[in-house]
């Protein structure tokens, strides 16, 4: 009769799991359950699924969700020279170890395993250069690192990291090895090609096996076994076991140990959880000077049990005692024994003795009279008194001896029965024992899941603390950089109040507005005592440097912001002419504002600083543009220095102006020095103390 297989219920997570299996290829039994289930469901809350079977199908149809899985399913937390102390003592290991090698071997071969984004096995790559640059013999060596998350691995491939990465980095790796790159979401470090090209990552299930066939010096498994369950760690660490040469180094995570059937694996430092493989089949040499070199004490074969079952083994020890059990037993048959001979005695006893007329010799036919002798004397015969008492006498010596055994053998059964009673205790006690154990085994487990949940949380809310401590710098800068910004427009409008009733008292007639250059009161044309012409917002400068009156030599704006600063020279004709922008269009302007201003938008000044060059005695052909500013000061929704950059390229283009060059955008506000004599630009950003020079 054929059996039916077990019916799975299709939307259940069993069914899930056995979809993953088949759709992604992992081991997925071998990872701890709560784990799995765990990752599963954080995926599911993150789409927004609720059922099983909506994720099957999603599944079951998209590539894509496959590969996500997979890259969201390992934690991938690191940095460089994590566990600082791990890395002091392998350098010390490597050191002695490759000393104690072969003159033949010319490498040396590891293995990270899983690597993450590459953090662990670029640090072990510095190490080994670090020394081999110092040491005049020391062989070569290759880093394998393996890690089934894709992303993981092309970030390791890139080798670009941020800052968090590199904060336990001591400074001599970090200037050697790196290359420092400004970014506007800050600093990031690319290690560079000379390391890179020491490692090869691999993008595989390191469950199944490495798809290299090498044997290594030492192995890094740190962190790994604490997600797979049993079976998955004994199968791993087989794997590991023929993968890493006699005297070769394993290290594991700090929370995880290897079980005592692993006997190959001797742990030679307890804290940082390093094991060397066939410790016991070296020499003594090789042994004492381990000892020395990572600060332990002389190891033996001799394993004392676990700490935590301890006490529980010693009490089973203290009761088994199977040597005095075995020994009751054959006491208990050496009186089962006697009791069988002694009753055979009592049957001889009841014999009489026996006269030997023609000898004189009486032959002792059993009894147990030691009285008896080989004599010449007449035989005495008993008489029939005599025999009966005798006789009388004996049955009440073999009834009290009868009681006797009565007596032992009930001591005896009682004794039996004890003996089984405290088997049958020994044996509820070891089952005891063995629940215990199994209980205490999980506890640890739960402890050190919690315990590394725990500390990423401690880091997660670290960083956070810092991103906000960070983003109230910001703000607080942006804030005073806002209220700066009002004051000066404030005082702004009023100068150009003052400016405009001014100029309106002076010009009552509009045909004098023609005489161009005599009557304009945008342009600042007083210098100060270092010749400088320092240009405020809307307004203008022009230094021609053949006028025999000019005395100016260089042109200037503290504070651009979001403003750009527009020069047009002539190199030829010596005009040079700046304005200071702020906006890029004049179409909101009021009451006239940008024909007293004109510099104050783009669409009019551009034009009007061209012309002014022109007026000036400067030639077409020959002006040349060149842009500084445009910085983003305030909130990510205002555009203002984007649609500045972007109205100044498109009057240039109209007027087919050449742009000579640009130093536009950042965050950080800017102010421009432009020296006409040597034709060199200066800027200076607000957290720089100097003027640099940029053309």
């Amino acid at each position: 009769m054929a059996i039916n297989p077990p019916i799975v219920d299709l939307n259940s997570m069993e069914a899930l799991i056995d979809e993953l299996k088949n759709a992604t290829g992992m081991k997925l039994d071998h990872y701890q359950r709560n784990f799995l289930e765990k990752r599963i469901n954080f995926r599911m809350e993150h789409l927004g699924i609720e059922n099983y079977i909506d994720y099957i199908n999603l599944i079951h149809s998209s590539p894509v969700e496959r590969d996500l899985f997979l890259d969201k399913f390992t934690i991938n937390y690191t940095y460089f020279f994590r566990n600082l102390t791990v890395f002091q003592n392998f350098e010390k290991f490597i050191q002695f170890y490759v000393r104690k090698l072969e003159k033949s071997k010319k490498i040396i071969r590891i293995w990270s395993a899983p690597c993450a984004t590459g953090d662990e096995p670029y640090s072990l790559a510095m190490i080994l250069d670090n020394i081999k640059k110092k040491k005049k013999i020391f062989p070569d060596f290759k880093i394998y690192a393996s890690d089934i998350d894709t992303n993981a691995i092309k970030l390791a491939v890139d080798g670009e990291y941020g800052e968090y990465a590199v904060h336990e980095l001591p400074e001599h790796y970090l200037t050697t090895y790196f290359t420092k790159i400004i970014t506007e979401l800050g600093p990031k470090y690319k290690i560079n090609d000379q390391i890179k090209n020491k490692i090869e990552f691999i993008q595989e299930d390191i469950l199944k096996g490495s798809h290299v066939s090498q044997k290594y010096d030492v192995i890094f498994c740190r962190n790994f076994f604490i997600y797979i369950n049993q079976n998955a760690r004994d199968l791993f660490l087989k794997i590991i076991e023929n993968r890493l040469y006699n005297g070769g180094l394993l290290c594991i995570g700090g929370s995880e140990t290897l079980a005592r059937k692993f006997h190959h694996f001797t742990c030679v430092n307890l804290k940082d959880r390093f094991y060397i493989k066939g410790y016991f089949d070296k020499n003594e040499s090789y042994r004492n000077g381990i000892a020395r070199l990572l600060g332990a004490k002389r190891i033996t074969k001799k394993h004392s049990p676990s700490r935590k079952i301890k006490k529980l083994l010693k009490t089973e020890k203290t009761r088994e005692k199977p040597k005095r059990e075995t020994k009751l037993i054959d006491d208990i048959k050496e009186i089962f024994e006697r009791k069988e001979i002694k009753e055979e005695v009592h049957d001889i006893q009841g014999k009489e003795r026996t006269e030997v007329k023609f000898t004189k010799i009486v032959v002792n036919n059993g009894t147990l009279d030691d009285n008896i002798k080989h004599t010449t004397e007449p035989l005495i015969v008993p008489t029939e008194e005599g025999k009966t008492l005798s006789l009388e006498h004996r049955g009440k010596s073999l009834k009290r001896r009868e009681l006797l055994l009565q007596q032992k053998e009930l001591y005896l059964d009682e004794k039996i029965k004890y003996i089984v009673t405290q088997s049958k205790f020994l044996e509820g006690e070891r089952e005891k024992i063995d629940e215990l154990s199994e209980i205490l085994n999980k506890k640890e487990e739960e402890i050190i899941n919690r315990t590394l949940v725990l500390e990423r949380i401690t880091r997660q809310m670290e960083l956070r603390e810092r991103n906000v401590a960070q983003r109230e710098t910001q703000l607080e800068k942006r804030l005073n950089l806002i209220e700066q910004y009002s004051r000066q427009m404030v005082e702004q409008e009023r100068r150009f109040s003052n400016d405009s009733r001014k100029f309106e008292e002076n010009n009552s007639n509009e045909d004098e507005i023609n005489s161009f250059e005599e009557k304009r009161i945008d342009r600042i044309k007083t210098p100060n005592e270092k010749n400088e012409l320092n240009i405020p917002k809307g307004y203008y400068s022009l230094i021609n440097s053949f006028d025999k009156n000019e005395r100016s030599t260089k042109l200037t704006i503290n504070g651009l912001g979001s403003g750009i600063a527009l020069v047009f020279k002539d190199a030829i004709n010596n005009i040079f002419a700046m304005s200071h922008i702020t906006l890029p269009s004049s179409r909101a302007s009021k009451q006239g504002y940008h024909l007293l201003f004109p510099h104050t938008f783009v669409d009019t000044s551009v034009q009007d600083l061209y012309n002014n060059v022109i007026y000036n005695g400067g030639n077409r052909s020959s002006i040349k543009a060149f842009i500084v500013g445009g910085a983003k000061l305030f909130l990510d929704y205002d555009m203002t220095y984007q649609e500045n950059i972007d109205a100044i390229r498109e009057e240039l283009a109209v007027l087919q102006i050449e742009i000579e060059g640009e130093d536009i955008g950042g965050l950080s506000e800017r102010s421009i020095k432009y020296d006409t004599i040597n034709d060199v630009f200066y800027v200076k950003k607000t957290w720089e103390f100097e003027y640099r020079k940029i053309k």
